[in-house]
């Protein structure tokens, strides 16, 4: 009776430890995350809801938050010519940087690793313009373009060539905007490279006895094996392109007229010129769900290409 007892006490003991230790191996992943959902919290979703609520109201700055208005600020901004313009604007971009800033990118990685030699001295070239700060290439880039004494008609006249506006004409902007982020590859030829580097020397090897060569062998095997990474580029190529500020801002501040006011650019003027909080969140809600749905359908057709 007495060892009985004595060997319930020993495991009663080893059970309090082994419960102890499951509770701690359950909220030491919790310790580490809340203080990251805080401030995700914090910082990020309570904005956007504060934004929301703005949208409804005529701002005051002396008596903040302002009038409710109900939907008067999205009234105005839809009878608003250049909101649309705006819009145009950002989906012509879009069509820019996926053409020229998604594409390229995934072709330069593609032949970079064809070659075996100096693979790391082209490596480094293609990340070397990534460096540069973006205003400091901006100011060279301005310079390039420059009508005076720009090297972009100097080119031009030594092939016979007119000179050119570049971004003063309202034609020509857009694609002047977007054409440095082709030259010089950047971050994106880096990644693409390292996903098909990334792929197995079996599948490859495999292929090749297969008889799976040169664009069989890209369409079947290189290509299928880094989808997920060309996915995740064009999630994020996406966002970029819909929520471009900074280049059409720091080349012309929207200009010539509104040829390169992206909706983004709108927003930052109404907040900065207008101090016109309201249409400024309202401008926002747009945008967020048009770029909401558009990742949202990206996502169900690469989760049905998955199954």
């Amino acid at each position: 009776m007495h060892a009985s007892n004595i060997e319930n006490s020993i495991k009663i003991k080893k059970k309090k430890p082994l419960k102890i230790y499951n509770v701690k191996r359950a909220l030491i992943p919790w310790l580490f995350l809340i203080p990251g959902l805080f401030f995700t919290i914090l910082l990020r979703y309570y904005t956007i809801f504060q934004g929301l609520k703005l949208a409804f109201y005529k701002y005051n700055l002396a008596d903040p938050p302002g009038d409710f208005i109900g939907f008067k600020n999205f009234e105005y901004l839809f009878k608003n010519k250049a909101y649309w313009t705006a819009w145009y604007n950002s989906f012509v971009f879009f069509g820019l940087i996926i053409g020229l800033n998604f594409f390229i990118p995934l072709i330069e990685a593609l032949l970079l690793a064809e070659i075996v030699k100096l693979r790391s001295f082209f490596s480094t070239l293609y990340i070397l313009p990534a460096v540069i700060p973006l205003t400091v290439n901006v100011l060279l880039w301005r310079w390039i373009y420059d009508p005076s004494y720009g090297i972009a008609n100097r080119i031009i006249t030594i092939f016979g060539g007119k000179p050119m506006l570049w971004l003063s004409d309202v034609h020509m902007v857009k694609f002047c905007i977007i054409l440095p982020g082709v030259v010089g590859g950047g971050l994106g030829v880096l990644l693409y490279l390292a996903a098909i580097l990334g792929v197995s020397e079996d599948i490859k090897e495999a292929a090749q006895i297969d008889g799976c060569a040169g664009f069989k062998r890209l369409f079947y095997i290189t290509l299928p094996n880094i989808k997920f990474m060309i996915f995740i580029q064009l999630l994020l190529t996406t966002m970029g392109a819909f929520q471009l500020l900074d280049l059409p801002f720091q080349y012309t501040n929207g200009g010539p007229g509104d040829a390169a006011q992206t909706v983004s650019v709108l927003i930052y003027h109404l907040f900065t010129r207008n101090f016109d909080y309201g249409q400024a969140s309202a401008a926002s809600i747009p945008l967020l769900l048009v770029i909401c749905i558009i990742t949202f359908i990206q996502l169900r057709l690469n989760k049905e290409e998955k199954v």
